[in-house]
């Protein structure tokens, strides 16, 4: 692609404002070292995946990947931090490009020389088109191919259809879901480019856009190819584990997304004003002008297409921010900061096209030169407004972000993963938690995350699990996982206590607390504060020894039971024991996959401390009732602690149970021979159902 900008002090002005950016806050975005771990495997020669040995599709974006893998490969693999560095000079030259396409569009646009300075001012005040231009994302790339999208359709260069195919392959390459972006510029084109002649001058457009598809087609397939030669699936496993849960999307379905589209947009302010707020921005403390002032200006932009008096060009730019807003709060459903530059961008392009046109327009109709002037002196103050504003708010989150980076990622985030490789048993060591990139790359473990980038196991397990909800279906997942290690948030963790609180008291006893809350609170004034508070405390469990391996566990508790029955009161908890005098009758749900139940069970030691006051024994009983009543002894066992001394204490077991039948549990204990259940104390003790994996 060649450019005659005409502007050359643009580039170096993106790459000062860029590399100042990144040497000040020195930022790292957490999920840049999910893809940098597979590219620096896939540099040493172990594979492009997380996980040696596994092949994995754990990124997203082709480029965001294989350029990390370059950047590695060019510093010998000796230096991570020199491999960065190149990368986000890679980063700089793309979004110094991609300024000096939007100029250029202005240019030939005639749109005006002071609305190409307002869009440049504009784009480099954004806080997360710099941020993630040199934080290890692939967003400047992802600005660069949409920003040639849009000129090439708008420009209608020579060889359009080479530009187009170039552009929607670059995107392609950058993000699958680009295709988004690609469909709703195209559309909008296709809708507001004027012509002469309606349906045949469209059809030749529609031509071109056939051959740009064809070309796209050719230079993204060697991709897919590879992909699913190499993985099994051209699908990035990063997309299955995200859209796990979400609901087939029908016609019908996105029919009603689009009619509840107006009404969640007004509900709902976290999406649209995190448009131009920074990563996290709404709710995090960021004062309410800012997160006004956000939302308006984002909610404008998409509305503008609706709008005839608006140069075609500006509509174009605004449909596809519109779609790109209702897809992320149809599709994906949260403010997702790395998914909203190309919205932000668009929107900026749009705003300052209509901006500019309104700016021509005050100097070109019959109004007084007084009435001329205030017009222009209005539109003059609205620009100096947004850019004084959008470069505060910059100013703000490069602050906040330099404390990020010392507090959360280096002294929190990386130290945690250098423990857990200090501590583990041995490299095969598996490690649950959220945050995967820096405790993923500093700890080089085997992650199973949630929601499961990097672990298919994670993904099989939710599939497994009754609760689908984050984060209270992690005491599931984490009974079935059995990992060696947990990393959790205290509301990660305070959410499975009150689900399961025998996971932390049975089986995964603490083991380390990271806590940086105290150097948060010794900042005197930052923006955004909560966004650093999230990740300030995080407790580490570590597996308790002795538990088995290689299957599910589902523990059994008086909460699971459907039936309790004891004699005095009801079965109850006692720490790891299930309480329940004899006589008792006790009953719980056994799933189809559930192949084995294990545990204990016993009399207390106080029934039989004294001989003249003391039990005569019980006899306890498992039996397993299928669909139809009929019932199935598992196990039978009569104690008689006062005269056996192998009958005091715990009686563990592990019993087999039917292989893919439901039904139900029933555990008894009946008194001793003589039918008397005087010091009858008996218990049930860490029950388990277990499941296989396969």
């Amino acid at each position: 692609m060649r450019l005659r900008s005409g502007f050359p002090w643009a580039v170096p002005l993106v790459l000062v404002v860029v590399l100042a950016w990144a040497g000040y806050t020195g930022h790292i975005w957490e999920d840049y070292y999910i893809t940098y771990r597979a590219a620096k495997n896939l540099a040493t020669g172990i594979g492009l995946t997380f996980t040696a040995g596994e092949r994995v599709h754990s990124f997203t974006s082709p480029l965001g990947v294989l350029l990390p893998a370059a950047a590695s490969l060019l510093t010998g693999n000796t230096s991570d931090t020199a491999a960065l560095w190149i990368f986000r000079l890679m980063g700089a030259a793309a979004l110094a490009e991609t300024v000096l396409l939007v100029r250029q569009a202005f240019r030939r646009l005639a749109a005006g020389t002071v609305a190409a300075g307002l869009v440049t001012a504009l784009v480099l005040s954004d806080v997360k088109i710099v941020d993630y231009t040199i934080n290890g994302m692939e967003t400047p790339f992802l600005l660069l191919f949409l920003t040639w999208t849009w000129w090439a359709l708008v420009t209608v260069p020579p060889r359009q259809w080479l530009h187009l195919g170039l552009a929607w392959a670059g995107l392609m390459w950058t993000r699958p879901d680009a295709f988004v972006y690609i469909g709703s510029l195209t559309l909008g084109t296709l809708v507001f480019r004027p012509t002469e002649s309606s349906w045949r001058e469209r059809l030749g457009w529609l031509r071109g856009y056939a051959a740009a598809g064809l070309a796209t087609i050719v230079l993204y397939l060697p991709w897919l190819l590879w992909a699913w030669s190499y993985y099994g699936t051209p699908i990035p496993h990063t997309i299955t584990a995200k859209g796990l849960f979400r609901p087939e999307v029908t016609a019908g379905q996105l029919w009603e997304w689009v009619k509840a589209f107006p009404g969640r947009v007004v509900a709902d302010h976290s999406i649209m004003a995190g448009t131009f707020l920074p990563a996290y921005g709404f709710n995090t403390g960021w004062p309410a002008w800012s997160i006004h002032a956000a939302f308006g200006l984002a909610l404008l932009a998409i509305v503008l297409w609706v709008i005839p008096r608006v140069r075609w060009e500006a509509r174009v730019a605004s449909l596809a921010a519109a779609v790109g807003q209702f897809y992320l709060y149809s599709f994906v459903g949260f403010a997702t900061p790395w998914y909203l530059p190309p919205v932000a961008l668009l929107a900026l392009v749009a705003l300052v096209l209509a901006w500019g046109q309104l700016w021509t327009g005050a100097g070109s109709g019959p109004d007084s030169a007084f009435g001329v002037k205030w017009q222009r002196a209005g539109l003059g103050a609205v620009a100096a407004l947004c850019v004084l504003g959008a470069t505060t708010v910059a100013l703000g989150a490069a602050y906040q972000l330099r404390w990020q980076q010392a507090i959360i990622e280096e002294g929190q985030r990386r130290q945690i993963g250098l423990w857990l490789r200090e501590h583990a048993r041995s490299n095969g060591d598996t490690v649950f938690l959220e945050p995967l990139g820096y405790i993923g790359f500093y700890s080089n473990l085997k992650m199973l995350d949630y929601p499961g980038l990097s672990s298919p196991e994670v993904v099989a397990a939710r599939q497994r699990a009754d609760s689908h909800s984050y984060p209270f279906c992690w005491s599931e997942l984490i009974m079935d996982l059995q990992p060696d290690w947990l990393v959790l948030r205290p509301y990660e963790a305070k959410a499975i206590r009150e689900r399961a609180p025998e996971v932390f008291g049975n089986f995964y006893p603490l083991a380390r607390v990271f806590d940086v809350q105290t150097q948060i609170d010794a900042i005197g004034w930052i923006p955004g504060r909560v966004f650093l508070q999230n990740d300030g405390t995080f407790e580490v469990y570590r597996r308790r020894d002795g538990l088995p391996r290689g299957v599910g566990l589902r523990p059994i508790n008086a909460a699971a039971l459907t039936r309790r029955d004891s004699w005095g009161q009801p079965a109850y908890d006692s720490g790891p024991n299930l309480v329940a005098h004899a006589p008792s009758s006790l009953e719980f749900a056994k799933p189809p996959r559930a192949r084995w139940l294990s545990g204990g069970f016993g009399i207390f030691e106080g029934a039989y401390a004294d001989a003249k006051n003391a039990t005569d024994g019980a006899v306890f009983s498992i039996q397993f009732i299928d669909a139809e009543g009929k019932t199935k002894v598992l196990l039978e066992r009569a104690l008689h602690p006062l005269d056996a001394l192998a009958d005091r204490g715990l009686q563990s077991f592990r019993v087999g149970l039917p292989a893919n039948r439901a039904g139900r549990i029933k555990l008894e204990v009946s008194p001793g021979p003589a039918g008397n259940n005087a010091f009858d104390w008996s218990y049930w003790s860490s029950l388990l159902l277990e499941f296989p994996h396969s």
